[in-house]
């Protein structure tokens, strides 16, 4: 029987989990902290977890009601099929139950009680009942939206209407990159046809009407995330050159013995650059580990943090296993210790709505074409006061007040932080794509994918042989799968053969796989313009493939 009445058709995501999951500790535990616990990290020591848990003011700010009806427009995929490896069944909701008990050490689960944790608590009724009036009236899935017309929007993407290999395409790559509406390719196109200038000096009618599209594109983005001011967005190639942007213009700060914290299932971009600011400075890297479902492990994630946590760097959502990070608690909780926090955001922009100030991160990063946009084009989100913190990174044009040979004034930001010749024209693409993302409907999109994550689940769950690499009960839609005495690269190879695009390797996630005993994986990953047809078809070739008559 659901305990929870209002919330019957989804689990509710790590997103709302945040949201709430402060208040529901206040109530739930009167605010008394939990015993001391020992956690310690696969890769770093960690330190004795203390109790020293940020109080609920820490945490970033609750509105009294939730804005949006947001549970279950988040892919979740809280229902696994038989023949997964993804652990014992769980109840719908203890995703939110035991984030809650694990946010306070709480022990929501009587049978596994290590030591320092206190066992189940009678208050956590006073938890239950606050998730009750929480989540009570939200009319969660797809059925809020109206029929999502997935045959509409293929339309508007030319690419998918070819064959490959005599079979028409299925594109599951979409974690690698995303296919282009024809609304960004025309803006593109329009933009090198009518407007094409340099920006901001010229004084000509081109150029004010390419500095109009330009410093456009820039306040559609600080809108789609949230911000506060067109002011806070700064243009760069993607994510990767955004995460080195951010660790070089803050590396000035750091000092021997500065730690910066990541999570386990981090993408290179969010690890190499931090190792190389370490190398130059002295700093130490700190690891927050996962579990077995890829979740991160949010005691051993605290007992990490202290006076020397100089920054925390976080996915939003995994790329290699998919799981969706609370990262507005995760925030909170660095902040409680003066700590600066980026998001990389690459997989969570194009799945579901984000809000940096909700979040209460100081850096939001993201790349276009993760986003339907053109390559070579992404976006800082940095909050005007991490900006004051923050030196130029590279000189040239654009960037400066005043230069003379005994000194050089730097402009504001964001043009600061703006060497050079800027790529207009894809900005002006990367505005269109967020246009076209919004004109759908960001909570549309994600209940849309949240059905077609569930349905993949539980056909490839369902293939013996078929093993399913990261199983969190918090998911974007991405589906790695290993089938043993298989090689991954024939695997994808075997697809491309019937039309299928997926990718098979590390995924630029070593660790993240080295967690589970794997240096590989087939990666199909999802996106609202794929169908339930085009999964049907997957399932047949990998089940054929698993039979050993597809290789």
């Amino acid at each position: 029987m659901n305990e929870f009445p209002g919330i019957e058709a989804h689990e509710p995501s790590s997103e709302m989990i945040s949201r709430i999951a402060s208040r529901l500790v206040a109530e739930a535990t009167g605010g008394a902290l939990p015993q001391a616990v020992a956690a310690t990290s696969p890769v770093t020591p960690a330190r004795a977890f203390d109790g020293a848990l940020p109080p609920a003011t820490a945490l970033p700010t609750l509105p009294p009601a939730l804005p949006e009806a947001r549970a279950g427009a988040f892919p979740v995929a809280s229902r696994l099929p038989a023949g997964t490896t993804a652990g014992p069944a769980a109840d719908p909701y203890v995703g939110l139950k035991s984030f809650v008990s694990r946010i306070r050490g709480l022990d929501a689960s009587p049978g596994d009680r290590s030591a320092g944790f206190h066992g189940h608590d009678p208050s956590l009724e006073a938890a239950a009942a606050a998730i009750r009036a929480a989540a009570r009236g939200i009319d969660a899935g797809p059925a809020r939206y109206g029929a999502f017309d997935v045959e509409g929007v293929r339309r508007d993407f030319p690419i998918l209407h070819q064959k490959i290999n005599g079979k028409p395409l299925a594109w599951f790559d979409n974690a690698a990159t995303t296919q282009k509406p024809r609304q960004v390719i025309e803006a593109i196109s329009r933009y090198y046809a009518t407007d094409n200038s340099n920006i901001h000096r010229g004084a000509h009618t081109l150029a004010a009407r390419s500095t109009d599209a330009y410093e456009g594109a820039r306040a559609t983005v600080q809108r789609f995330l949230g911000g506060a001011s067109p002011e806070e967005i700064i243009f760069v190639r993607g994510t990767t050159e955004g995460i080195n942007l951010v660790a070089n213009a803050c590396g000035a700060r750091f000092s021997a013995g500065d730690e910066i914290v990541l999570s386990e299932v981090e993408h290179h971009a969010n690890i190499v650059p931090w190792q190389m600011l370490a190398e130059r400075t002295g700093g130490v890297i700190r690891v927050a580990p996962i579990d077995d479902r890829g979740e991160v492990i949010l005691e051993a994630y605290a007992a990490l943090l202290g006076p020397r946590t100089k920054f925390v760097a976080l996915s939003h959502a995994s790329n290699s296993l998919g799981t969706i990070l609370p990262v507005e608690a995760m925030t909170g909780m660095a902040k409680a210790h003066g700590a600066r926090v980026l998001v990389d955001g690459a997989q969570s922009v194009s799945h579901f709505p984000v809000d940096v100030r909700r979040i209460g991160c100081d850096f939001y990063v993201f790349s276009g074409h993760k986003i339907f946009g053109p390559t070579g084009i992404g976006a800082v989100w940095a909050s005007a006061d991490a900006q004051g913190s923050m030196q130029p990174w590279q000189g040239g044009g654009n960037m400066i007040r005043d230069v003379t040979f005994a000194k050089t004034v730097y402009a504001d930001p964001p043009a600061k932080f703006e060497a050079g010749t800027p790529n207009i024209a894809d900005a002006i693409g990367l505005a269109a794509a967020l246009d076209y993302v919004t004109a759908v409907g960001r909570e549309r999109i994600a209940a849309q994918e949240h059905l077609l994550l569930e349905h993949a689940t539980a056909r490839l769950g369902a293939i013996p042989g078929v093993r399913l690499v990261g199983t969190a009960r918090a998911k974007v839609g991405v589906l790695s799968f290993v089938i043993p005495g298989r090689d991954v690269i024939e695997i994808g190879r075997a697809l491309d053969r019937e039309g299928m695009a997926v990718r098979a390797g590390h995924h630029c996630a070593q660790p993240s796989l080295r967690h589970f005993g794997l240096e590989a994986t087939v990666r199909p990953s999802l996106a609202f313009y794929n169908t339930i047809e085009e999964i049907d078809r997957l399932a047949v070739a990998v089940e054929r493939i698993a039979r050993g008559r597809g290789v």
